[in-house]
């Protein structure tokens, strides 16, 4: 299959480009101008401006499927914004937009636990962060992808995620109805979940949550 990337150097993104390389996919991973990523003989690397839709356009002719890793960027939780407050929804527009001209039905991307119906699920630690930090920008522009996603006429998955660690992988991601205040899951797995439902012939849910704790 052939597979792009967008946020391919990401915390997530990094994990599914050296898993699906790995799986023998056709891998393009979609970075900024000036980062750094792992040289691969299997990987073909994009640099431009995720939000150029001309740029966007020209990446997504011939991919067979999508897989986003954006994620809006800060230093820490209470610091000044990296990236606009609406720099992920901008994105997926011009992702969502890019795939229609060049006939990309499939696309699986990195929402976040609380997100959309799940926010009752939200623990109060969280639901704190969300009130007073950079996790509520986030999870807001988040909103808005999903609802991007939702009327897109593709065929999309939000993989809504609990709180995310750079442990190893387990192996043991599983769907959850629960967010509670010991619900992680490492980014390796987050990644492998995301690949493995791209990978099947049709999504196991639209907006699924997933821990393994």
């Amino acid at each position: 299959m052939k597979l792009i990337v967008f946020g391919a150097t990401g915390n997530c993104g990094r994990h599914f480009v050296r898993l699906a390389a790995a799986r023998g996919h056709s891998v393009t991973a979609v970075v900024r101008d000036g980062s750094r990523t792992d040289a691969s003989a299997t990987v073909t690397v994009v640099r431009g401006n995720v939000l150029d839709p001309s740029f966007v356009a020209g990446t997504l002719r011939g991919q067979d499927a999508v897989m986003s890793g954006l994620g809006m960027r800060y230093r820490h939780l209470w610091s000044a914004r990296e990236s606009p407050d609406d720099f992920i929804s901008r994105a997926t527009t011009h992702i969502v937009d890019g795939m229609r001209a060049a006939d990309v039905a499939r696309i699986s991307a990195i929402s976040a636990g609380g997100v959309g119906d799940s926010r009752p699920a939200l623990n109060l630690l969280v639901r704190l962060l969300v009130a007073t930090s950079n996790v509520g920008v986030a999870y807001a522009d988040l909103e808005r992808v999903e609802q991007i996603l939702r009327a897109s006429g593709l065929d999309w998955q939000a993989v809504r995620p609990t709180t995310l660690t750079r442990k190893s992988a387990t192996g043991r991601a599983r769907q959850t109805s629960r967010y509670p205040a010991t619900a992680t899951i490492p980014r390796e797995d987050v990644a492998a979940f995301m690949l493995e439902e791209l990978e099947r012939p049709h999504f196991s849910a639209r907006t699924p949550m997933i821990t393994v704790t």
